[in-house]
C-alpha cells in the first residue's frame, strides 16, 4: 500500500489563487469585511480539495496538516491578493483622478496649512502617478498577514467539516441513565 500523502500545493495554489483574486476584485473584495470570508473560504476550498485526494486508509488529516495547508495557501493568496490588487487600484486611482484633479492636488500642496508629513506623502505620490514603493510593500505585508490567519483558520474549519469519517465509527454519546441490571 502506497502511505504517501496527496501533495498539497496544487490544494493551497488554488485556494490562493481564489483568496487573492476575490480579495482583490472591485465590490467582491468588500465581502471581506465580514470577518475575512474571501480568505477563510480560500482555506476552506483547499482543505477540500485536498481531503478530496486524501487517501480512505490512512490515518485522518491532522489540524497540524491543515494549519500547514492553510499556511501556504495564505502565503500564495497574499502574493496573488497584493499582485493583483495594486494595479486595479492604480487603475482606480487614475479613471478616479483626472488631470484636472491632479493639478487641483497640485495646488492643494502650496497650502500652508498642509503638514510637512502629509505634503511630503503627497508629492511622493503624485511623482510616481501612484503608490510609492513604501506602500506596495506595506500592503503585501497587511494582505499576507490576513491572508496566512484567515486562510489557517479556513483550512482547519475546512478539515473538521469535511473530512470524512472512517467507517464503521460511531459518535461518541452522553451518559445517560443506565437500564436496571436483573439479575
Amino acid at each position: 500500500m502506497n502511505e504517501q500523502k496527496p501533495p498539497i500545493l496544487i490544494p493551497a495554489l488554488i485556494g490562493g489563487v481564489f483568496l487573492g483574486v476575490t480579495s482583490a476584485l472591485p465590490l467582491i473584495e468588500y465581502i471581506n469585511f465580514a470577518c475575512c470570508v474571501l480568505v477563510i473560504g480560500g482555506g476552506v476550498l483547499a482543505s477540500v480539495l485536498y481531503l478530496r485526494d486524501y487517501p480512505d486508509y490512512l490515518p485522518p488529516v491532522s489540524y497540524a496538516d491543515a494549519a500547514v495547508l492553510g499556511l501556504l495557501t495564505g502565503v500564495i493568496g497574499g502574493f496573488v491578493w497584493t499582485m493583483v490588487g495594486l494595479p486595479l487600484e492604480f487603475f482606480k486611482i487614475q479613471i478616479g483622478m483626472g488631470m484636472a484633479d491632479m493639478s487641483e492636488l497640485s495646488e492643494l500642496l502650496d497650502d500652508a496649512s498642509i503638514p510637512p508629513a502629509l505634503r511630503s506623502l503627497l508629492d511622493d505620490f503624485l511623482a510616481h502617478g501612484g503608490m510609492p514603493l513604501w506602500m506596495v510593500v506595506l500592503s503585501f505585508i497587511l494582505n499576507l498577514v490576513r491572508s496566512v490567519i484567515f486562510a489557517t483558520l479556513g483550512a482547519i474549519i475546512g478539515v473538521a467539516i469535511f473530512q470524512k469519517k472512517p467507517a464503521g465509527s460511531v459518535p461518541p454519546t452522553a451518559p445517560g441513565p443506565q437500564p436496571p441490571v436483573m439479575g
